[in-house]
């Protein structure tokens, strides 16, 4: 595990606590985290930012967003890019003229409370982005 990082969680744009992560740096990639002190919950993912999703998705069931990166509308995973750096590592995009910079951010890296959404909020955003519809029924 490389060394944890705090992030900030949010509910209705007002920090509620901070989160204790720590990243796996190699397969098997997990995230394992620590809230208020409590008993450390691992979240496992083929990279870090499926992990990341499993993260959320937990957070989210109590109606809190995680102020990351990783949570912001506008990133995109590639699986070259997850293939890379683990998952750690995810561009950006741009929806108005639908490209994708060649800049990446840290999935872990602090986000603002007005960047960060949910995660069918994000994947309606990268649908959109590509302009295909979800046909899985998980949005």
């Amino acid at each position: 595990m490389s060394g944890s990082v705090a992030i900030d969680c949010v509910r209705d744009g007002r920090v509620l606590e901070s989160i204790e992560v720590k990243a796996s740096s190699e397969p098997p990639y997990e995230l394992a985290v620590r809230r208020d002190g409590g008993d450390e919950v691992v979240y496992p993912g083929d990279n870090l930012f499926a992990c990341l999703i499993n993260l959320r998705r937990d957070l989210e069931r109590d109606g809190i967003l995680l102020c990351c990166q990783g949570a912001r509308r506008d990133v995109i995973n590639s699986g070259l890019q997850a293939q890379m750096t683990g998952g750690r590592f995810v561009y950006t995009s741009n929806a108005l003229s639908r490209t994708v910079n060649e800049e990446t951010v840290d999935i872990l890296a602090p986000a603002r409370p007005d960047e960060v959404v949910t995660v069918a909020e994000q994947r309606a955003a990268i649908f959109d982005f590509f302009g295909i519809s979800d046909r899985s029924g998980e949005g």
